[in-house]
């Protein structure tokens, strides 16, 4: 959970923070936990259900207007701009006069993940205001953080003339260390004998079509195995080929080891804006595990091959994303190296200690210039 990771390490510099949470849970009143010393969470009443809840809840927000009154602090730093936290978060601004950052995880308005995870009625009638939400509020932000480069650019051609920051989604040491892939495969059950290429986390319909073909055109060359690790929230929108293995409802280190103990993994992402306007989680995943990875072009992958090629590139076509896989696993001197590459990116540029460590300075200089 990036949010409390963020607020754990930046806690762990100094910082007295204060996170506000929409809770999962009735309640009529706001709730606490005290992390540390100087780290406390905020869990938000709530009255809606499902997505509606996350961004949009009207006592959610509500409740964050009067904490914001009622705390003392010296800056705001919000991720995203939904409804429910960018309106605290100018309001407090403006009342308490401190500056506003605001942290852009992914690209929802505009036809971006809003075309292609949402329903088409609520994209009908909701798509204006996600995009209105998304971009308005950039005049109140002092500086901004962006998860990748495509999120600043869009914030450029919008006009945006303040400092933004590239902040990275940080890495956490992996639950599983040190590891043995046979035994993994021994310890879940899985073949000894077939290559296992391994996919975490949602798809939407276009990606896991790719996927899905891809690796069925792979069947005719190789007898590999296709698995799908961890909580799908799409796979009621597609049909998955019975040959495919599903593992979901795993703690982190059962995910952790279904990824240890494939030989590859999968980035099957359609170039989209969706795709390009934001960091999969599921390369966090990969990288501290080790794994090389095959994806697509997406604008995150380019990047940080940059710093550490650590997999294969693959077009936008199943043959291609397929060819790519089938000679990646006939070269085992470059999978060892790429999932060497993916460790020390990891442990490294992607740690979160070196990620906070480079968000706090920007912090420090958007407190200065305010």
């Amino acid at each position: 959970m990036a949010p409390y990771n963020i607020g754990l390490h930046l806690s762990q510099r100094d910082y007295n923070v204060s996170l506000l949470l929409p809770d999962e849970k009735f309640s009529f009143g706001y709730r606490t936990k005290h992390i540390n010393d100087r780290f406390t969470l905020y869990f938000c009443p709530t009255l809606l259900w499902g997505g509606f809840k996350k961004g949009s809840d009207p006592l959610d927000l509500i409740t964050k207007i009067y904490l914001i009154r009622k705390l003392k602090y010296h800056l705001i730093f919000v991720i995203d701009s939904r409804p429910a936290v960018i309106l605290p978060a100018v309001y407090g601004k403006l009342s308490k006069k401190v500056p506003l950052i605001i942290y852009w995880t992914d690209w929802f308005g505009r036809n971006g993940i809003i075309a292609e995870r949402s329903g088409k009625f609520y994209r009908f009638f909701f798509e204006r205001i996600e995009t209105f939400f998304e971009e308005h509020f950039r005049k109140y932000a002092n500086g901004y953080a962006v998860i990748c480069h495509t999120l600043e650019k869009r914030l450029r051609d919008l006009g945006y003339k303040n400092k933004i920051h590239f902040f990275p989604l940080g890495c956490n040491p992996p639950p599983v260390q040190d590891y043995d892939m046979k035994g993994l495969r021994k310890r879940l059950g899985l073949s000894q004998t077939n290559p296992l290429i391994g996919c975490v986390g949602s798809l939407y319909p276009s990606d896991a079509d790719l996927l899905f073909t891809s690796f069925s055109l792979l069947r005719e060359k190789l007898d590999a195995k296709l698995i799908l690790i961890g909580n799908n929230i799409f796979k009621n929108r597609y049909k998955i080929p019975d040959h495919v293995i599903q593992m979901d409802k795993l703690s982190n280190e059962d995910l952790c080891s279904y990824v240890g103990a494939c030989d590859l993994t999968a980035m099957p992402l359609r170039t989209s804006i969706a795709n390009n306007g934001r960091w999969p989680s599921k390369l966090n995943d990969y990288l501290i595990m080790g794994k090389p990875v095959v994806s697509t072009e997406i604008s995150v992958v380019k990047e940080l091959f940059q710093i550490a090629k650590f997999g294969e590139i693959a077009e936008d076509r199943p043959d291609d994303f397929a060819e790519k896989i089938f000679s990646l696993l006939n070269d085992r001197e470059k999978l060892s190296l790429y999932g060497e590459n993916a460790l020390k990116l990891a442990s490294d540029f992607l740690s979160w200690d070196r990620v906070i460590e480079n968000l706090d300075h920007f912090i420090t200089e958007t407190l200065l210039s305010a």
